[in-house]
């Protein structure tokens, strides 16, 4: 992987199929695929809320009582960090994502997760193109920023 960065900082929606939460045109496999050619993939701990919240949303939708125990097994797989690794938030991915809601961008969960691909020298892994609008439209850095599709061209190129 001497050509592409050898980190990944994982949006949410691509975490969500190992919780049972299918996702349109989303390779419920990527992440396994990515983690079997060791690439390290990250997640902030601070994004733990916005996962339990789209979880939740998706339990009341199904009109279960509480997720089925498949679901809790990967939040344990999760905090164990089997297959992904938890990263602690530090000073400066709070004030990149902080100085990101100051000019414009409401959603903490994306300005982290921008700030902790960032800081970590990562790639980050999201299809959430408002977001992508955003960056451009304020000149912000976003060569680091893929999607599934991009992402397998890099690798497939190295």
């Amino acid at each position: 992987m001497s050509n592409i960065r050898e980190k990944i900082v994982v949006d949410t929606t691509y975490l969500l199929p190992f919780f049972g939460v299918k996702v349109k045109n989303i390779n419920p496999d990527i992440l396994y695929e990515l983690h079997e050619m060791d690439i390290v993939l990250l997640y902030p701990k601070l994004l733990i809320t916005e996962l339990a919240a789209k979880i939740a949303k998706e339990a009341i939708k199904k009109g279960l009582a509480k997720p089925p125990k498949a679901v809790f097994e990967a939040i344990d797989a999760l905090l164990l960090e089997t297959d992904i690794r938890l990263v602690e938030p530090e000073r400066k991915h709070l004030e990149t994502a902080i100085k990101l809601r100051i000019i414009g961008h409401k959603d903490m969960f994306d300005n982290l997760l921008y700030a902790t691909a960032l800081h970590e020298n990562a790639y980050l892994l999201t299809i959430d193109s408002a977001f992508i609008d955003f960056l451009e439209k304020h000149e912000l850095s976003r060569e680091f920023i893929v999607d599934h599709s991009k992402l397998r061209n890099l690798l497939l190129h190295d």
